[in-house]
């Protein structure tokens, strides 16, 4: 029995022993495998140092930043030194110096994926660490690419066209994220020279980083670009990228392009005044050169609903067109008439506008070719070396033209010294026939000259210089300027009588003398200029004597609307009433105002004509003692009564 308990005792000590060492055994392996883990998910260590750039950075391996936001559930359990390390790494990456001093933001980054659990930002800590490394790649293979083209720009044995090849490769990898900057200092310290392929690299490489939105290439871009639009597009692109010298620019060709505006308005405008200055010189009244002016359809609605400027200018224009030296100024009624078909919106007399404006500009193209031709024709008929028979048709030709329209007298002063012109049979009938029509036509001077030079007899001669009289040709009235072109042009003027001889001067009395000396002297000026005065003193006086009555019925009326207004009990009386009263102390106001202003300045003309009256001028005393006539200083005395008796 003790054996066999000492049997049972060794087994289970052996399977004790058993178990502990599989126990044993396991932990061993445990550490093992969290360790592998942790090593996989441990930050791998970036090496970044201080860069400088000399341009904007443009598509860089990396993105800009945006801080997570934090669940609600990882808030609970959140590690209040992981959110400071965190808050630190954002903060970080917020710096305008980042990307030169990029190991701040990694080591903050470092710090954040350090911790391992419960860290609902070490995803990102990761993410953002890889693109960095990335980025600090990027940064450290441009700058050795840099310092390997400084040191072979320096070389002897290289030819320039294989250094320029360097550089173009240089800016095809590294100039749309580094841009052209550095590369062309390097250059401008060599001799090398700057080929097309070389240039065009550079403006191909600023071109795409302006579409990149860079502010400082689109501006170089638009320094080079050769079109106007082109290159102010571009300094506009830069000034809105927030590139002051864009900025700048786009002001100087803004302010540039107001000047010319300014002075391309301001050039019309003049051109538009002389344009409307011009004016036509008629020896005869124009007849039916513009149709009158027909307004035509309008309904009372459109013109009560019509804007209130059109309305003015549209009245003002019905105004113009009534005057008869309209057509002396064509180019007034043009403008006039242009400026109210710019308006299109409440304008009911657009159609009617612009259809009075073609009629004018069809008159001004007429009234142009006349003046023309008139130039033409008074020179052709005052050069004798052409043929008698040319000028004469000549002038035919013109009166067919223009005669009805504007008259014969230009063509009667251009022939009237060339008798064979003048009394052409061809040249005389025109004229009568063209004088004819235009009497027929309403014209008063042609109705009468017809009636003196043309009539057939008396009783044709007396209606065509009624008919102009009715015309208004007051001349054709009187019958006198008919005696005077009857009258013959050879007549003898009447002898002249024979003048008589002048009348010896009559001998002036004592007392003559006296008052034409006096005058002289200044006294009838002085009494003139006293009772002017005296006489403008009264005047003021008593009108503002009856300003002052005036104001005494105006504080009445005040004084009445005032109890009106208290005893009102509505409120479009008390307005009203309010209104009156108002009204009526003003009237009070301005009457005393008159009032008093007229009574001072007629009190002071009537003692200023007193004293005109009173006080005589030291020539006046001298012809007194002369003749030995008193006088004094009193308006009233001898000198004064004297004057009266005159």
């Amino acid at each position: 029995m003790h054996k066999l308990f000492l049997v049972f005792t060794l087994i289970f000590s052996g399977i004790s022993l058993y178990g502990a060492s599989a126990q044993n055994q396991q932990p061993a392996a445990q550490p093992q495998a969290v360790q592998a883990q942790q090593q996989a998910a441990k930050p791998k260590t970036v090496v970044a140092k201080s860069y400088s750039f000399a341009e904007e950075l443009i598509e860089i391996p990396l993105k800009p930043f945006e801080a997570q936001k934090i669940a609600d559930a990882d808030l609970i359990n959140l590690n209040p030194q992981l959110l400071k390390l965190y808050e630190n790494a954002v903060n970080a990456e917020q710096q305008a110096n980042a990307f030169k001093d990029p190991a701040s933001v990694i080591k903050a980054w470092t710090e954040v994926a350090k911790i391992q659990q419960q860290n609902p930002f070490l995803q990102a800590a990761m993410t953002r660490l890889a693109e960095w490394k990335n980025c600090v790649d990027l940064f450290n293979k441009h700058q050795a690419s840099l310092n390997k083209i400084k040191m072979l720009l320096s070389s002897k044995l290289l030819s320039d066209e294989q250094k320029t090849n360097l550089i173009m490769q240089h800016l095809e990898e590294f100039g749309l994220s580094f841009g052209t900057q550095e590369t062309l200092n390097l250059v401008e310290k060599t001799a090398i020279p700057q080929n097309a392929n070389f240039q065009a690299k550079i403006k191909e490489t600023k071109q795409k980083r302006c579409e990149k939105n860079s502010g400082k290439d689109c501006f170089d871009c638009g320094v080079s670009a050769q079109a106007e639009k082109e290159r102010f597009e571009l300094f506009e692109k830069a000034c809105g990228l927030r590139f002051q010298p864009g900025c700048e620019e786009v002001n100087k060709i803004k302010a540039a392009q107001d000047a010319e505006k300014a002075r391309l308005a301001a050039e019309e405008k003049r051109k538009a005044d002389e344009f409307a200055k011009r004016t036509f010189v008629f020896q005869d009244e124009p007849v039916n050169v513009i149709k009158p002016f027909v307004l035509g359809t309008v309904s009372e609605q459109d013109i009560l609903n019509a804007d209130q400027k059109v309305l003015k200018m549209f009245e003002d224009m019905v105004g113009k067109e009534q005057q008869p030296e309209k057509v002396k100024t064509p180019g007034a009624m043009i403008v006039a008439w242009e400026e109210i078909t710019k308006i299109t919106e409440k304008n009911p007399f657009l159609q009617a506008a612009t259809q009075r404006l073609a009629d004018w500009r069809a008159c001004l193209e007429k009234l142009e070719k006349y003046e023309a031709k008139t130039a033409e024709m008074k020179k052709v008929e005052a050069d004798q070396s052409l043929a008698v028979n040319y000028r004469t048709a000549f002038a035919v030709n013109y009166l067919n033209e223009f005669g009805v329209t504007f008259g014969t007298t230009e063509v009667v002063k251009a022939t009237v010294y060339n008798n064979e012109i003048a009394y052409s049979e061809a040249l005389t009938t025109k004229i009568k026939e063209i004088r004819k029509q235009r009497c027929d036509l309403n014209s008063a001077v042609d109705c009468q000259t017809y009636g003196l030079k043309h009539a057939a007899n008396d009783a044709e001669k007396a209606a065509y210089l009624k008919k102009a009289c009715d015309l208004g040709r007051k001349a054709a009235c009187s019958g006198e300027k008919a005696a005077a072109a009857e009258a013959p042009a050879n007549a003898q003027p009447q002898a002249q009588e024979q003048p008589k001889e002048p009348e010896k001067p009559k001998e002036l009395t004592e007392e003559e003398k006296f008052k034409k000396e006096l005058n002289d002297a200044g006294r009838r000026t002085r009494l003139i200029a006293g009772s002017t005065t005296l006489v403008a003193g009264v005047v003021i006086g008593a009108l503002g004597g009856i300003s002052l009555y005036g104001m005494s019925k105006a504080k009445k009326d005040r004084d009445k609307y005032f109890d009106s207004y208290k005893q009102s009990t509505e409120y479009d009386e008390m307005v009203h009433f309010r209104k009156k009263t108002q009204d009526a102390d003003k009237k009070r106001k301005t009457y005393m105002a008159l009032g008093i202003a007229g009574i001072g300045v007629g009190v002071a003309l009537i003692a200023t004509g007193i004293t005109f009256y009173s006080i005589e001028f030291e020539g006046e005393k001298e012809v007194k003692k002369k003749y030995n006539v008193s006088f004094g200083a009193s308006p009233m005395d001898g000198t004064f009564n004297f004057a009266l008796n005159w």
